[in-house]
């Protein structure tokens, strides 16, 4: 019989060892390494519940250090109520005293004391007649009558060598510290929080003042009062606010040190966990599972030994599948004499299947992951191709800005620029703000922050404004529009200018890919419930493998370095995005390239009647003369600001800093001031809040003028006393606008 030579012959030896043997080294093998798993675990666990342990700890060492301070601002309030009283100026102070002694019944104080804040001699005591001629805590009265904040000392020795804490509060009279109000506590009153937290015996916790001295203890107290920890407490107590390690306490045990200091009073609890409280419970657990490891494995071997026969032959049947799987081949069943050997036969058939199953599932995988990292790629693309669009379209502006500057140097000093120069500035400074506009609303709409009005609008009026802000491009390009609007006012409920903005931006859309003398048209008409826009051009059309992906954020069918119109790919996504905020829908459609295009809105029609808009009467009223200040680091901006004002018939004073500007204003007293946020020596907010702060300039109108637009600098703005915040640039209407408010103040008077 000859041998295959794709499966060796078998080689049987007569001293290899039995199944008998090789079953008890399974079985040492699979108990010892469980059992070491097995601690491995139980040391893990332990190290979760001594971390658990030493966190709840840290929390109780916490929460007495809130109950610390809150202790302390109780007597603090006492004191501020009690500093209300109008006996303190009196020259009998008697009925002051009984007042004060009545806080000796309802807070732990042994004495409250008044002092004069000028000659730090005491006035009133509720314990000591006659008054001692010795005066008060010289630093302690100091402090409080600088600072005018509470103030809570260490624990310090009396005159009777009576150990106490003294918590002080300033008592103002007309803007000035007067007088000092202090009350004498007892550390023992501080006992009673180690009480109320029900610490175990076994641990050791203390309250410590400012100076790191022991105010109260839960054990020994009369022993250890006034002294300080161990000195590697006191060092690491120095360095952090809290922090956990191994130590000792004052009295020599080795413990687990905790302490954490309040960030108000200065205060600190300790807490020492001892060492066993923290391994009692793996000692036990280690124990119980060397027991059960050894009992494990000597039945294990005792089984092995006895069911090793037994199996013996058919481990011999199950050699063939076996192999068979080993090579990827048809497994067949095999024949085996007991129940057991027979699953595991099953089991070599059921694994052949679930592995061509698992190989067929990693091929898929493999395509899944394929493709999206395909996606990635894309993606990734799309947004280097919007930084380098962003870039090129930031630049575009910039080029013409630059020479018209250099045209209007060429001319000489005092020369007036040639008639085309500042349209052109004026033109190019427009796009850009478009740019950062249209990046910004994406952006509030994408995260849900853009808001729009709901007002009462007519689409008349809509429609008028957008052919106001498109009709320079459209004339500029020789187009010719067609406009077609029902007689009728058409009611609408929605934002005026959010919406000319959609049709400007659709409208300048069909400018800009229309060759130049092409047709436009806007034809809207009236639909039962609601009104249908349609913008139409006869232009460069857009491709059917395109139209899908039009108002898709960034995408540009056109993203060759020739392409003709700029663009970043947001304007019709943001349209869309606009147009949906107002409950109505935006469509494209085209028959192809070379064939125009037509973008259609439905808008929901409101039911109430249209009430005509109020006369503006504004724009000829001439301005009142007023005295402006203007505050910015950005000299140019300053110094032409101050041009603008200066032509309004303004008085103006321009400063470069923060400081400066409220130097300024003390003599100045404007009537209006623009500051910008981010200035040196004093930003916008500190000289907002100091304006504020003094009484001559409550009634000047503060406006922060800035680069910084989000929701949260609003707010931060109007939190500092700000009464309005721009965006740069500041419109020459929004600067008429605020001038006009000003004026207009019932309560401003003129000087």
């Amino acid at each position: 019989m000859q041998t295959s030579s794709s499966q060796p012959p078998v080689h049987v030896h007569p001293r290899l060892p039995t199944i008998r043997f090789r079953l008890a080294l399974l079985v040492l093998s699979c108990v010892l390494p469980a059992a070491i798993v097995s601690a491995f675990l139980i040391y893990d666990h332990y190290r979760v519940e001594r971390a658990s342990l030493l966190g709840e700890a840290m929390a109780t060492a916490r929460s007495m250090v809130s109950v610390v301070d809150r202790d302390f601002e109780t007597i603090v309030t006492a004191l501020r109520t009690l500093a209300t009283s109008d006996d303190i100026g009196d020259a009998d102070l008697a009925e002051f005293r009984r007042q004060a002694a009545d806080l000796h019944a309802i807070l732990p104080i042994t004495e409250v004391i008044l002092y004069d804040a000028a000659t730090r001699r005491q006035l009133m005591n509720t314990v000591r007649d006659p008054l001692p001629a010795e005066p008060g805590d010289e630093k302690l009265l100091h402090d409080v009558t600088l600072r005018t904040q509470p103030a809570v000392t260490g624990m310090t020795r009396g005159v009777g060598g009576n150990a106490t804490i003294t918590v002080a509060i300033p008592v103002v009279r007309d803007g000035v510290v007067r007088y000092v109000l202090a009350a004498q506590v007892l550390p023992a009153a501080l006992g009673g929080i180690l009480t109320e937290q029900k610490i175990p015996n076994s641990w050791r916790a203390a309250i410590l003042d400012g100076d790191l001295r022991i105010v109260a203890r839960n054990v020994d107290i009369d022993r250890h009062l006034g002294t300080r920890p161990a000195a590697e407490v006191v060092q690491r107590m120095h360095r952090q606010p809290e922090d956990t390690f191994d130590g000792t306490t004052v009295d020599g045990r080795s413990v687990v040190v905790l302490y954490s200091r309040s960030a108000r009073s200065g205060w600190s609890v300790t807490l020492g966990v001892p060492h066993q409280d923290l391994t009692a419970g793996l000692l036990r657990t280690l124990e119980s599972l060397i027991i059960a490891t050894v009992v494990i494995l000597a039945l294990g071997l005792g089984m092995a030994w006895l069911v090793g026969g037994r199996i013996a032959h058919s481990v011999q049947a199950l050699i063939s599948p076996a192999n068979a799987l080993g090579m990827g081949q048809p497994v067949k069943p095999a024949i085996v004499d007991f129940r057991e050997a027979q699953q595991v036969a099953d089991s070599l058939v059921r694994a052949a299947a679930a592995l061509d199953e698992a190989r067929g599932r990693a091929d898929k995988e493999l395509l899944e992951r394929r493709a999206a990292q395909e996606a990635l790629q894309e993606a990734d693309l799309r947004k280097d191709e919007f930084l380098a669009t962003l870039a090129h379209e930031l630049r575009n502006p910039m080029a013409p800005l630059v020479n018209a500057l250099e045209i209007m140097r060429l001319g000489g000093p005092g020369a007036a620029p040639p008639p085309n120069v500042l349209d052109i500035i004026e033109r190019q400074l427009k796009q850009m703000v478009r740019l950062v506009d249209d990046l910004l609303d994406v952006s509030r709409i994408t995260t849900g922050k853009l808001g729009i009005r709901d007002d009462r609008i007519v689409l008349q009026d809509v429609v008028t404004h957008s052919l106001e802000t498109a009709g320079p491009l459209i004339a500029q390009r020789r187009h010719a529009l067609a406009v077609h609007v029902p007689d009728e006012p058409t009611a609408l409920r929605g934002d005026a200018t959010r919406l000319a903005q959609v049709f400007s931006n659709l409208l300048n859309n069909a400018a800009k890919y229309t060759p130049n003398g092409g047709r436009i048209a806007l034809h809207a008409v009236r639909l039962h419930d609601k009104v249908r826009i349609e913008i139409s051009d006869n232009g460069i059309g857009i491709a059917a493998d395109v139209l899908p992906h039009v108002f898709d954020i960034f995408f540009q069918a056109d993203r060759s370095l020739g392409r003709t119109q700029a663009g970043l790919g947001i304007g019709l996504s943001l349209a869309r995005r606009l147009v949906e905020l107002h409950g109505g829908t935006l469509t494209a459609t085209s028959p192809g390239k070379g064939l125009g295009s037509t973008f259609a809105l439905e808008l929901p029609v409101a039911t109430d009647e249209v009430s005509a808009p109020p006369a503006d009467d504004e724009g000829g009223v001439p301005l009142p003369a007023l005295r402006v200040l203007v505050a910015d680091d950005n000299i140019d901006h300053a110094n032409t600001l101050r041009t603008l004002l200066i032509a309004a018939g303004q008085t103006v004073n321009v400063c470069y800093d923060g400081l400066s500007a409220l130097r300024s204003a003390e003599t100045f007293e404007p009537h209006i001031a623009f500051l910008d946020i981010g200035m040196p020596r004093m930003d916008g907010y500190e000289l907002a809040r100091r304006l504020r702060a003094e009484p001559r300039h409550r009634g000047c109108m503060l406006v922060a003028v800035t680069g910084w637009g989000q929701d949260k600098d609003q707010q931060r703005s109007l939190a500092a006393g700000f009464d309005r915040h721009v965006v740069k640039p500041l419109q020459p209407a929004q600067l008429r606008g605020l001038l006009q408010e000003r004026a207009g103040r019932a309560t401003m008077h003129l000087a």
